[in-house]
């Protein structure tokens, strides 16, 4: 008789710390949206960052105003 499979777990990366509700998110606060932004440039998914759907979009927004002004890369070189 066969073994019963087992079910294969993801590992859960680290959630970072969801936005408080008073913190409003501005481009020009660039040294907490590069908390959001990988080593790469990418901003980091929802599932990683812990934040709400309409928290994201708006750090998103933020975060390619930030970029556009040049207070943020677009991309960083290894």
């Amino acid at each position: 008789m066969p073994k019963p499979k087992s079910k294969q777990r993801k590992e859960k990366r680290p959630k970072m710390d969801k936005l408080a509700e008073g913190v409003v998110l501005s481009y020009k606060q660039s040294e907490f949206l590069a908390h959001y932004v990988t080593e790469q440039g990418s901003i980091l998914p929802r599932d990683v960052s812990g934040l709400t759907a309409k928290q994201q979009r708006r750090l998103a927004r933020e975060v390619k105003r930030a970029r556009h002004l040049a207070l943020l890369p677009f991309t960083q070189t290894i």
